[in-house]
């Protein structure tokens, strides 16, 4: 039942993150003529993110506020789980402080994800000309450790799976 549950979870994880980058992030940059503000890890300027939004059509502005919004608001804490059960599976009690460190930094990322969705939903409900360089540096910086935060995740989570790899391939040998 567990294996099932797991693989349902991670189903779920990669169709949303696929639904996202294939239609409404896709959507949104098409229309823009730029990334969507999720998809730039190193940020973007206060002038980026105002050419952005002006540039970005009724039709496009409410794909980001609705369906790419719920989207983002289930897929931060679904990947989390993902790579925490996943690391919790691989570490198989040993490498605790390896686990501990996915854990951490998967945490981290989904926190970071969640401030990026606030902000860039203030940023979406706001005039462009009443836009603050404050919100617009917040967004971005959220952005920036959402990256962060993700790429050291999901690297400790690869080193945890191949140690596991071979530890497997060790005791197939022996």
């Amino acid at each position: 039942m567990r294996r099932g549950v797991f693989w349902t979870v991670v189903a779920l994880t990669l169709a949303l993150y696929g639904t996202m980058v294939f239609w409404t992030l896709a959507e949104i940059a098409r229309d823009a003529g730029a990334p969507a503000f999720d998809m730039r890890p190193t940020g973007y300027s206060a002038e980026e993110a105002r050419t952005f939004l002006a540039a970005l059509s009724n039709e496009a502005r409410a794909l980001y506020q609705g369906p790419q919004r719920w989207l983002d608001a289930v897929y931060p804490a679904m990947l989390a789980l993902t790579l925490i059960w996943s690391s919790h599976w691989a570490a198989d009690g040993g490498r605790v402080w390896l686990f501990r460190a996915v854990v951490l930094f998967a945490l981290l990322n989904m926190l970071a994800d969640y401030g990026e969705n606030i902000s860039v939903a203030a940023l979406l409900a706001t005039p462009v000309d009443a836009l603050s360089d404050g919100m617009i540096a917040r967004a971005a910086g959220f952005t920036r450790a959402k990256a962060l935060f993700g790429t050291v995740a999901m690297t400790l989570w690869l080193i945890l799976l191949a140690l596991r790899a071979r530890r497997n391939l060790t005791r197939a040998r022996g």
